[in-house]
């Protein structure tokens, strides 16, 4: 799990952003198609996937990288609010040096180490509470060996550790199955939204090929009327020929005087003139 997004000061890249659990990277890796993730996030998706949890790509252990220098750069440069803030620290350091603060935070809580004692207190508060505590050591002050009951006490308290040991391992193991449950159901969600969107782009896809036949079938019957438009126009070339071939002979020239005078020969002129001149002469 990464670093609560609420507890740094300023404005945080989305690029810094772990892709499965959402928080700011703890101990950043980066996988070749440049998804960032904490890598205690990604080893626990990788155990049950071969994929990266963006885009599905493949992914395994050995392809995982660091981070650029520019992006680790970016990350170590963070303000965060210390870890023990509630309890009253009001440090704000760069994310480089958070771990060696908190390992000396004066309100960094501490159990107290008298056997029996389940008291946490902070760091600066320790002291008066030791010398306060009812489970301090105390020293054996009988004489008598038989009269104490140191070994009886150190076998209850013995008892009393190993119970607290069980309850510590029990409450660890509850935690991690908690953030397993909640990187499932994360997942599980974003599968989901995955899978809606894929659902979506298949419908679109659908309807953009629905389109494309539509059209595809309106060329081919455009097509074919075109064709039929041209067989047509061709059959009316043809039949106006042939009615302008079967017009000509019903309607014969006009034969002029010029044309009687060249079918004439010139027999026909030498009558012409004999006749003529015959009638002069009857007249005179």
């Amino acid at each position: 799990m990464g670093y609560d997004v609420e507890r740094f000061v300023g404005y945080v890249n989305e690029g810094l952003l772990c892709s499965v659990c959402r928080c700011v990277c703890e101990d950043a890796v980066m996988s070749p198609c440049e998804h960032v993730f904490c890598r205690a996030c990604i080893s626990a998706w990788l155990s049950q996937h071969a994929t990266c949890p963006e885009d599905r790509t493949h992914l395994t252990h050995t392809q995982l990288r660091p981070l650029y220098r520019y992006m680790r750069n970016d990350l170590m440069r963070l303000q965060i609010r210390c870890v023990f803030h509630p309890h009253g620290c009001d440090v704000i350091s760069s994310l480089e040096s958070l771990g060696s603060h908190e390992a000396e935070c004066d309100y960094s809580l501490l159990t107290c180490s008298n056997i029996g004692c389940e008291v946490q207190v902070c760091r600066r508060e320790l002291e008066a509470h030791l010398s306060v505590c009812e489970f301090g050591s105390r020293v054996c002050l009988g004489a008598d060996k038989d009269a104490h009951t140191c070994i009886s006490d150190l076998r209850t308290e013995l008892q009393l550790l190993r119970a607290e040991c069980v309850c510590k391992v029990e409450e660890l193991r509850c935690e991690m199955e908690s953030r397993l449950d909640s990187q499932r159901r994360h997942m599980v969600q974003r599968e989901n939204l995955l899978k809606n969107e894929v659902e979506e782009l298949k419908a679109q896809l659908s309807c953009v090929m629905s389109d494309v036949c539509v059209l595809l079938a309106a060329e081919r019957s455009r097509r074919q009327e075109l064709e039929k438009a041209e067989l047509e126009k061709a059959e009316l070339l043809e039949l106006l020929k042939e009615g302008q071939r079967q017009a000509t002979p019903l309607h014969p020239a006009t034969p002029t005087p010029a044309d009687g005078l060249r079918k004439a020969g010139p027999r026909s002129l030498t009558l012409d003139c004999i006749k003529r001149k015959s009638k002069e002469v009857t007249v005179i």
